[in-house]
C-alpha cells in the first residue's frame, strides 16, 4: 500500500466520526500556513472535509499568503479534545485534540508515535505536502506549486540555509523560473531582514518556538539581520533571561542569522545564568544543525 493510500484511509476514518482539523506550529509562518492550505487541497480532491486551525499566524504569513488569495487571520483558531489532527511543519503539539497524522521536515531523534508520521528531508514541509499530492495523483495547479515554491524560498532563507541540499535548492530556482514567480521578491522576501531599531522585546520574540525532549523544556527564537550591535543584541538577552525564568523553562536557544554575510550565531541561556555562545560560518538551520543537537544533549541530560 502506498503511503498516501494509508493516509487517506486514516483520514476518512476520522472525519466520519467528527471534525478533521490541519494544523501547523503555533505562531504560523509562510510554511505553516502553505502546508496547511496544501493539506486541506489534498484531503478535498479525496472528498474529505477538513478544517484549518492555525495558531497565532506571523505577520509575513499574513502578508504572503495574501498573495495567494488566503486569509490566514480567518484560518486561525483553536482545537477541541474531539478533533483528530493532522500536524503539518512540526510533529509535536501542546493543543487540544488527538493526533493521527504529521507530515514535518524537521529532523528528531524520538520520532512521534502517530499513525502516520512521515518526517522527510526538505527544506519546507510544503514541498513535502506538494509531493505527496502528486504522490497520490491528484490534480496539481500552478498555483499550488507556486504556493509550495514560496514556502521553499522564505523558509530557507531564499534557498541559503543549510537546512536545503543543493539539489532542492536548483530543483527550487529552476521551479520558480517555470513558474513566472518574482526571484527578486522571492529573495528580498526570504531574507527577512528586521528593522533592528524595533524594540528588544519585540526581536527576542520573533520566531518563537516550543520543544519537549524527554522532560526538558526548551524555547527558541530567531533574528535575521545584517546589523546586530552589542547594545542590542545586550538588550534582547536581558529579555530573554527574564522570559526564561517567567516560562520556566530549561534552556532558551536564541540565533540571529546574517544572510548578506553567510553566518548564524547561537547563543543558549541556562536558569542558572550560564551562556554559551557558538558560531557557524554558513547559515545553519535551527530545524537541522541546531535542534538535534540540542535534543541530543537534553536527553543525555545535560543542559
Amino acid at each position: 500500500m502506498k503511503k498516501t493510500e494509508n493516509l487517506r484511509a486514516l483520514c476518512e476514518a476520522a472525519a466520519a466520526r467528527g471534525r478533521l482539523v490541519v494544523t501547523g506550529h503555533d505562531r504560523a509562518d509562510v510554511d505553516s500556513a502553505a502546508s496547511c492550505v496544501l493539506m486541506q487541497r489534498l484531503l478535498a480532491a479525496w472528498g474529505i472535509k477538513s478544517d484549518i486551525a492555525l495558531c497565532e499566524p506571523d505577520g509575513q504569513s499574513r502578508r504572503v499568503m495574501a498573495r495567494f488569495g488566503v486569509d490566514v487571520q480567518a484560518l486561525a483558531g483553536e482545537t477541541a479534545q474531539e478533533d483528530a489532527l493532522i500536524l503539518v511543519d512540526h510533529h509535536q503539539t501542546a493543543h487540544a485534540g488527538r493526533v493521527i497524522a504529521c507530515i514535518d521536515h524537521h529532523p528528531t531523534e524520538v520520532p512521534p508515535d502517530f499513525a502516520f508520521v512521515e518526517i522527510g528531508d526538505s527544506g519546507a514541509c510544503a514541498v513535502m505536502v506538494l509531493r505527496l499530492m502528486q504522490e497520490a495523483g491528484v490534480p496539481v495547479t500552478p498555483e499550488d506549486e507556486r504556493l509550495a515554491v514560496t514556502a521553499l524560498y522564505l523558509d530557507t532563507i531564499a534557498l541559503k540555509s543549510a537546512k536545503i541540499s543543493p539539489e532542492e535548492a536548483a530543483w527550487g530556482e529552476a521551479q520558480a523560473g517555470r513558474l513566472g514567480l518574482d526571484e527578486d521578491w522571492l529573495r528580498r522576501e526570504g531574507m527577512g531582514l528586521m528593522d533592528m531599531r524595533l524594540p528588544a522585546r519585540e526581536l527576542a520574540m520573533l520566531g518563537k518556538k516550543a520543544y519537549v525532549f524527554g522532560t526538558k523544556r526548551v524555547l527558541s527564537t530567531y533574528v535575521q539581520t545584517d546589523a546586530m550591535t552589542e547594545e542590542k543584541l545586550g538588550e534582547i538577552l536581558a529579555v530573554l533571561r527574564e522570559a526564561l525564568v517567567r516560562e520556566r523553562a530549561d534552556l532558551w536557544v536564541f540565533l540571529w542569522h546574517d544572510p548578506v554575510r553567510l553566518r548564524s550565531t547561537e547563543v543558549d541561556l541556562t536558569p542558572d545564568g550560564r551562556m554559551q555562545t557558538i558560531s557557524y560560518d554558513y547559515l545553519a538551520s535551527r530545524g537541522r544543525d541546531v535542534m538535534p543537537r540540542v535534543e541530543h544533549e537534553m536527553r543525555k541530560g545535560g543542559v
